[in-house]
């Protein structure tokens, strides 16, 4: 008897699409002949099999009949009465699969079948790769944004051969390859040929050979260069804040477009205030008759002027004060954040006599229990 379609899969018969996907994804990663462990025939059948069972769970229309009917209401699905690679028709979704996987790229019917499907098309043009640069500002900078120009090393298309490597912008198919950027070995399996994709070793990929390499290049067709780029950092930046410059990366292959410049923004820790998102934190040392009496005390501000800050009679060390709209502007607009200052106290580390007696005589006549200073630190 055939097996179960969902117990090949593992799956519950209420799998959702996406869990059918993600279960075909797994099992095909491991049973490919060619990264898989276990013994390559059992591995090639085993391999076929979730891919017939994927084949049919995956389309709507061949679920329902098999949900209804099992594997008897199938057989005209299939030519021949039963599954072969012919009645496969999810090329893409095991494209995707092995496409990060070296040597996976392209049909995945070729694979099997040794160019039975579509014809492997040359590589042609490639984005080039994308870049990060990284640069640390002041916190003054997030505060008032900044216009600054960097120096970015990437590599550019050789203006001599044009990016083809070839002396004067001459090239050629290659003969090796024929412009596909891959050659294939076969080997006969089970159910067919097994076909492994690799690298052509005469033109590395490119589908492109010249008789004479470029010699400003060297062949390669990109050159290094270090290029001036003007960045604005917008007010309020924050920490890890990515600004994307397009084309600003490395030249493209085959002339192919440039990758893009990632500018990662760091904000340098302050030595007096303390970010929290737009909200600006302030240690404020005081004395004692300040917190009893109340006062108004100057406190800095990160514009570089001083404002006045007022503190209420009878407030507690680590009291918060807030200072309204004395923070950083928002990313994006919206109003400042506030500066938050919370209060501590100066305890003089050396008195002279009249201070302590006067102290004592202070904390003597505070009818509180446990003397006016126990109390003004209990928190």
């Amino acid at each position: 008897m055939p097996e179960d379609y969902y117990q090949v899969l593992g799956l519950e018969r209420e799998a959702t699409k996406d869990e059918i996907k993600k279960a075909y994804r797994k099992l095909a990663r491991q049973y490919h002949p060619d990264v898989t462990t276990e013994d390559k025939e059992v591995a090639e059948e085993r391999f076929k099999t979730v891919s017939e069972a994927y084949e049919v769970l995956v389309d709507d229309e061949k679920r329902k009949v098999y949900d209804q009917y099992g594997h008897a209401g199938l057989s005209g699905s299939f030519s021949g009465g039963s599954f072969t690679w012919d009645d496969f028709s999810h090329f893409e979704d095991l494209s995707d699969i092995f496409g990060g996987m070296g040597g996976f790229g392209g049909s995945i019917f070729d694979m099997f079948f040794g160019g039975g499907g579509q014809q492997r098309r040359s590589r042609g043009p490639r984005q080039g790769d994308s870049l990060r640069y990284d640069i640390e500002v002041t916190l003054e900078d997030a505060f008032k944004g900044l216009t600054k120009e960097i120096d970015v090393p990437h590599t550019v298309q050789c203006s001599d051969c044009k990016g083809t490597g070839g002396k004067g912008g001459d090239v050629q198919t290659c003969s090796e390859c024929g412009g596909a950027g891959q050659v294939q070995s076969i080997r006969n399996s089970g159910f067919g040929r097994f076909v492994s994709v690799s690298v052509c070793p005469k033109c590395h990929g490119e589908g492109r050979t010249y008789k004479e390499r470029c010699p400003s290049c060297n062949g390669a067709g990109r050159e290094q260069r270090s290029s001036k780029i003007t960045i604005n950092i917008p007010v309020g930046v924050e920490e890890s804040t990515r600004l994307r410059v397009p084309g600003a990366g490395d030249a493209g292959a085959q002339g192919g477009p440039p990758g893009d410049l990632f500018v990662v923004i760091h904000v340098r820790p302050h030595k007096v205030f303390r970010r929290d998102g737009s909200n600006l934190w302030l240690e404020l040392t005081t004395t004692y008759p300040k917190l009893a009496l109340g006062a108004e005390v100057e406190v800095p501000t990160i514009q570089g002027e001083s404002a006045m800050l007022k503190i209420p009679a009878g407030t507690q060390v680590d009291t918060v004060l807030r200072m309204p709209g004395q923070g950083l502007p928002r990313m994006g607009g919206g109003p400042r954040g506030d500066q938050l200052v919370r209060v501590r106290i100066q305890v003089p580390k050396k008195l002279s006599s009249q201070e302590k007696e006067l102290l004592r005589k202070l904390d003597g006549e505070d009818g509180n229990k446990g003397g006016i200073f126990e109390n003004i630190f209990r928190k």
